[in-house]
């Protein structure tokens, strides 16, 4: 009788680990991509720290109200940082409040007038203390510019 051939498959492992580093190094992996915001968590305020809240509205039709006043999407950056309060150890809170079936381009807009104002704020604030602009001072001045004027923002779903 004859004996059979038997099979290398010692070679055939070795191609199926090239084939699944092949695939594992050409395919792209995709990402859901979202908004990056930081949003503040609860904090307890220590006494010496004063809490003003600003609120800022957008209803359904995409129009924005901060503290009871209707205002235009070109003009809502500004007239947010002159609603920040510029004394000392009073940390400003931005409380953006919306509808859940809101339509995504008006809130995003909120959300980036809003990071507009704090930087407007921050740029008045650096004007008045330093005679610079917020990105032109040194890291500690900014720390300190941060510790004395805190700035949040907050976000809440109406129903």
């Amino acid at each position: 009788m004859r004996k059979q051939q038997e099979i290398n498959t010692g070679s055939m492992a070795d191609i199926a680990f090239l084939l699944l580093v092949f695939f594992l190094v050409t395919t792209n992996i995709v990402e859901d991509k979202g908004i990056k915001t930081t949003i503040s968590k609860p904090f307890e305020a220590p006494d010496s720290l004063y809490i003003v809240q600003s609120t800022l509205l957008v209803d359904n039709e995409g129009a924005y109200m901060l503290n009871g006043e209707r205002l235009k999407g070109s003009e809502l950056g500004d007239k947010m940082s002159l609603a920040f309060d510029k004394r000392e150890k009073v940390k400003n809170v931005l409380l953006v409040k919306s509808k859940r079936d809101l339509e995504y381009y008006a809130f995003i807009q909120a959300l980036d007038r809003s990071k507009v104002a704090f930087k407007t704020f921050y740029d008045d604030l650096s004007q008045t203390k330093f005679d610079k602009y917020y990105n032109e001072l040194s890291d500690s001045e900014k720390a300190t510019l941060k510790e004395l004027h805190p700035v949040a923002l907050a976000e809440d779903v109406v129903y």
